[in-house]
């Protein structure tokens, strides 16, 4: 079901009108490009085609006004010659009226006074600087005259009419010398001009008619124009480009069943093959991610660990089933909110945290979540930075398994190994005690004895061998305490070097008083220790007192010298650090190797109890480590802790399984 107002995936979208336009801007385009070309080709054919029809009209008007004119010319000569000048107007006016296409006619004299005129209104004197005295008097002085440059000129008149104004110069003949009007005029003088103005609103007719024609040729070409090529666009172009948006659109919507299909074996058609085989590689990537995701969804969901996934903010956004059985909250009422709501104790998380400053994985990280009801379950986290492919970080996912119920287990496991070990160690207590009575015994007799006597050396001789047998007990049974006490670590940061530098600084004196070099070795790396320090403080100090006893009972060479090394420094695997204390001792054989760490087991005769180093591994074990030995006879011995980083894995509060 699609929300209100949306398009479900696949379904073609309304189209508004905007957007049915901004689809087609491509057809657009192409129609005004045409259109363009079409009017410019056009409107120039047309003003060339005008330009040319104007030139042919005005030519032919010229050449009829120059033969009018002639003949008009002619007739005034005759008329002159016959000394008639006084019918000049009438004939002017009958010439006109012969021809309708003069709109004007008049004869000029020399001196600019207008003769005759068609015209009754026309002036009676012409300005020297007007046409047509204009033609021989360029400056508008008379005694300028040239060779008229032209005889015609186009004229607009008041009323936007245009004519032909043609001029033709009247000169001075042989025969007019015997007239007395032009008695002393010169042969070949103007004596004036003939001015005949030809309308050409004929012409302008024709050409305002061509022009019309002309324009609705071209309005119907690009009527027509527009209509073909929106049609051919539209349907070669245009409804293709709309199909591969709309095709490009149902791919967005991961509609990857959709395929163009065009039959058409052009560039567009090609671009369509290309997005059916976009679709077809969506398609199948698509259902892999998808195959995949279900695959990872079950995994994730099917686990029985606890997997969540936290955003860079902090926030719960993945929380699976497994969670949900061991914690007791459902996913909704987590995702969104801060991880921090699901430790018992939110620093733990931040030391995490800063470990995956170093490296992109925590692995089997000890902490304690908080159910819903409040309750601390104990489990081991695995936590790994999530990136993209780029590398940048989007988080990180956190595998837990919750170990409340198996180290419950172990502890009872621990409980009953060493209540075990103190009850294989029963016969050597036994035996001890025999031992210990029987001194009692004999010192209790010299005692009484010596009382009996009064004879006081033997009285002496005896208390101490009772008091001898009584120290010897009280160590006895403070080691038992000891060894089987269940102890509550005081853990803390501590810095390691420090640690075994204390040690060496306190042995050092014994070590001389004894002749035995010791010797500090201590790496500059090593990171910080979660433990419990005055414990392993009293670690270093009994596995330095056993190397010293070691050495004690060994006759060395004279090129040998007595020698203990304490060494702190990284082990060798992830997580550790290690300190061993190495002697050049008396050493031991493998029988006696495979017993050391068994209680009330001892090599010192008389002066030992047996439970040094069994306490020893059992304050190691408590911080989650390992204590082992390698010796052979006459070479010594290396004793070596291993004490992990984060803090013990095994010592934890109690919780119900």
């Amino acid at each position: 079901m699609t929300p209100e107002g949306a398009e479900a995936p696949g379904q073609r979208p309304s189209q508004s009108l905007p957007a049915v336009l901004r689809r087609r801007r491509l057809v657009w385009k192409v129609n005004g490009v045409f259109l363009a070309i079409l009017v410019a080709v056009l409107g120039v054919s047309s003003y060339v085609t005008n330009l040319d029809y104007e030139r042919t009209e005005f030519s032919a008007a010229r050449d009829l006004s120059q033969v009018s004119t002639e003949r008009i010319l002619q007739r005034i000569r005759d008329l002159m010659l016959a000394r008639e000048a006084h019918n000049l107007a009438a004939v002017v006016n009958r010439m006109a009226a012969e021809n309708p296409l003069y709109r004007e006619i008049r004869l000029v004299a020399h001196d600019g006074r207008v003769v005759a005129s068609q015209l009754d209104s026309a002036a009676t004197a012409i300005e020297p600087r007007s046409w047509p005295c204009s033609v021989c008097h360029p400056s508008g002085e008379v005694v300028d005259v040239v060779t008229p440059a032209r005889l015609d000129t186009v004229l607009s008149l008041a009323g936007g009419e245009r004519v032909m104004s043609v001029i033709t110069p009247v000169l001075s003949e042989e025969a007019c010398a015997s007239a007395e009007c032009h008695a002393t005029s010169a042969a070949a003088e103007v004596l004036g001009v003939v001015q005949a103005d030809f309308s050409l609103e004929r012409i302008d007719r024709l050409i305002a008619q061509h022009n019309t024609h002309t324009a609705i040729v071209i309005v119907i070409a690009l009527i027509l124009g527009v209509a073909t090529t929106w049609w051919m666009t539209d349907r070669l172009v245009g409804s293709r480009i709309r199909a591969l948006r709309e095709g490009a659109q149902r791919l967005a919507d991961r509609d990857f069943s959709f395929r163009f299909s065009d039959p058409k074996q052009d560039g567009i058609a090609q671009l369509a093959g290309v997005f059916d085989d976009m679709a077809s590689e969506f398609s199948m990537t698509h259902s892999e991610l998808r195959s995949t995701k279900e695959v990872l969804q079950g995994i994730i969901e099917n686990s029985p660990d606890i997997i969540i996934a936290v955003d860079p903010g902090g926030l719960i956004a993945t929380f699976n089933s497994g969670a949900e059985r061991i914690l007791g909250y459902r996913s909704d009422e987590v995702v969104g909110k801060r991880i921090e709501m699901l430790f018992a104790n939110p620093s733990e998380r931040d030391v995490a945290i800063r470990q995956l400053e170093h490296t992109d994985h925590v692995v089997n990280y000890l902490t304690h979540f908080l159910t819903k009801s409040g309750r601390v379950r104990v489990v081991l986290l695995t936590l790994s930075r999530l990136r993209t492919p780029d590398g940048t970080p989007i988080g990180t996912i956190g595998i837990s398994k919750d170990v409340t119920r198996e180290l419950r287990l172990q502890r009872e496991l621990l409980r009953s190994e060493r209540m075990a070990a103190l009850g294989q160690a029963i016969t050597g207590i036994q035996h001890s005690m025999k031992n210990l009575l029987n001194v009692l015994k004999g010192g209790s007799y010299m005692v009484k004895l010596g009382l009996a006597k009064d004879n006081k050396k033997m009285l002496s001789e005896g208390w101490e061998m009772v008091e001898e047998a009584i120290n010897h007990m009280t160590d006895m049974s403070k080691s038992m305490l000891d060894f089987a006490r269940e102890r509550d670590l005081d853990l803390r940061t501590t810095d390691l070097r420090e640690l075994a530098r204390k040690a060496y600084s306190l042995s050092e004196s014994k070590f001389k008083e004894s002749e035995v070099l010791l010797r500090l070795e201590v790496a500059d790396d090593i990171p910080e220790v979660q433990c419990d320090p005055e414990l392993i403080h009293s670690v270093i100090m009994d596995l330095l007192s056993n190397a010293l006893y070691a050495c004690s009972w060994k006759d060395y060479d004279e090129a040998e010298t007595p020698a203990v090394i304490l060494r702190a420094d990284r082990a060798s695997g992830d997580g550790y650090v290690q300190i061993e204390v190495e002697d050049n001792g008396e050493g031991m054989a493998e029988e006696i190797k495979s017993k050391i760490f068994t209680p009330f087991f001892s090599t010192k005769k008389k002066k030992g109890t047996g439970m040094g180093l069994a306490v020893v591994a059992r304050i190691v074990s408590s911080h989650g480590g390992r204590t082992t030995v390698e010796s052979e006879p006459g070479a010594g011995a290396t004793f070596r802790v291993l004490l992990p980083v984060n803090g013990p894995s095994l010592h934890e509060e109690e919780a119900d399984g």
